[in-house]
């Protein structure tokens, strides 16, 4: 295994299948029925509303992979544009996140395998489908978007079909009275639901294996959004026109549950093995692009240069790919509830968006070459609204769960903290390295 450069191999049509396989993952088949217990019928609002800065997200996210159309574009434009310095808070922050969401997905994957088998372990059966992709994805990228591309047609075929039949045969009285328990507690649905949108970041983080990626990455993004948008709001509108949205408190596979009332058994089948594909490719694109940003941190000398190795037949980082495999599954031996991996992935996703809003803010300024020379160009006041708008709702997003997740803040500041801590004795080791090699 040598340092070497990845392979570019992924068109449009794969990177699409990347990042609605990645973003719609188990959460739509179990997050929906969970937030609607909160929010009640309004919970497809909640969708909606978690959709706009969802929006800012894309455009923002575009004009990164426009203007670093490399592996870890995120990581590179803060590193770049703001400091190395922060470059690495970046990292930080969305390394630990193999053991938040992958254990997320994993337990979905699980308890809708327990639609067909019953007495399955969730914990074993979490881990067995992470060794599984952690697997796959040392075979090369190529091989893991070919089955993504397979498992997510089907996943939104049958999604679609719960989604129209849902809502042709559902009952308007159930979604009366619209806000049961007030308006507040449908914008903190719609701030946990907002995980749910937040994978855009997936497409910048392999855009080192894009082909011609400054005009594939913004166009994958803006077609792929249009998709998620139309299934992210059919389905949670289906859920509580077909049930009272109170009785989703008693199922963890909401959809199924749903789906039993108005189809056939065969199509409910269906739609359970449909989740369990779907949980599958979002475990499949985060190993996929979680394993890079290691890659690229090491690559910069931030983390071991073990983690920069790549295997030169196959173009993978493999070590980076089994280290975020092991971080996962040692996630899925913590434990949690769904809502409690959304909200403390919510937490730290703002604050990397928050930093990737400020770096494009400034890229013209700072990197005008950069800038002028990127694919994808928002011109000056669509970046300056945009990147704004992806600020302040991250910002007002963050402040607002965090005031109902302070236990996770402190958490969160103290692991800064460290990181803090770390990153300046790597620069030190890495200067008497230096000086020593002198």
């Amino acid at each position: 295994m040598n340092t070497s450069s990845l392979h570019r191999t992924i068109g449009l049509k794969s990177a699409v299948f990347i990042i609605i396989g990645f973003i719609v993952g188990a959460t739509i088949f179990v997050l929906p029925g969970s937030l609607a217990v909160e929010a009640g019928p309004a919970v497809f609002l909640a969708y909606l509303l978690a959709s706009i800065p969802a929006i800012f997200a894309c455009f923002v996210m575009a004009q990164v992979g426009g203007a670093f159309p490399v592996s870890g574009a995120s990581f590179m434009i803060v590193s770049k544009v703001l400091s190395p310095y922060w470059g690495f808070i970046y990292l930080c922050l969305l390394v630990p996140m193999a053991a938040i969401i992958v254990p997320l997905i994993a337990f979905g994957f699980a308890d809708y395998l327990q639609h067909f088998f019953p007495r399955t372990d969730v914990t074993i059966t979490s881990i067995t489908i992470t060794l599984l992709f952690m697997i796959t994805n040392c075979f090369g990228i190529d091989f893991a978007a070919k089955i993504q591309g397979i498992l997510v047609v089907f996943f939104l075929l049958t999604l679609t079909i719960f989604g129209v039949g849902g809502v042709a045969q559902g009952d308007a009285e159930l979604i009366k009275p619209f806000f049961p328990k007030g308006f507040s507690p449908v914008v903190l649905a719609a701030v946990t639901a907002y995980f749910s949108y937040s994978g855009v970041f997936v497409i910048t983080e392999i855009a080192g294996e894009i082909k011609n990626p400054s005009r594939t990455i913004p166009r994958a993004i803006f077609i792929s959004f249009a998709v998620i948008l139309a299934i992210y709001t059919l389905v949670p509108l289906a859920l509580v026109m077909t049930l009272p949205w109170a009785s989703y408190a008693d199922t963890s596979m909401a959809v199924v549950t749903a789906a039993e009332v108005f189809l056939p058994d065969w199509i409910v089948d269906l739609i359970a093995i449909s989740a369990l594909f779907a949980a599958a490719t979002s475990i499949n694109g985060l190993l996929m692009a979680l394993s890079r940003d290691w890659f690229k941190g090491a690559e910069v000398n931030i983390f071991p240069k073990y983690f920069a190795k790549i295997d030169e037949r196959r173009g993978v980082p493999v070590r980076a790919v089994l280290l975020v495999g092991l971080l996962s599954m040692a996630g899925i031996f913590i434990g949690g509830t769904i809502t409690d991996y959304a909200q403390a992935a919510v937490l730290g996703i703002m604050v990397m968006q928050i930093l990737t809003g400020i770096a494009v803010l400034r890229l013209p300024k700072l990197l005008p070459e950069v800038y002028e020379q990127a694919h994808f160009k928002l011109g000056p006041r669509a970046l300056i609204f945009y990147s704004l708008g992806f600020i302040i709702f991250s910002a007002a997003f963050f402040l607002f769960l965090g005031a109902f997740s302070l236990t996770e803040v402190v958490i969160g500041v103290i692991y800064l903290c460290l990181c803090s801590l770390y990153f300046k004795i790597r620069i030190k080791t890495v200067q008497l390295k230096i000086q020593r090699q002198r």
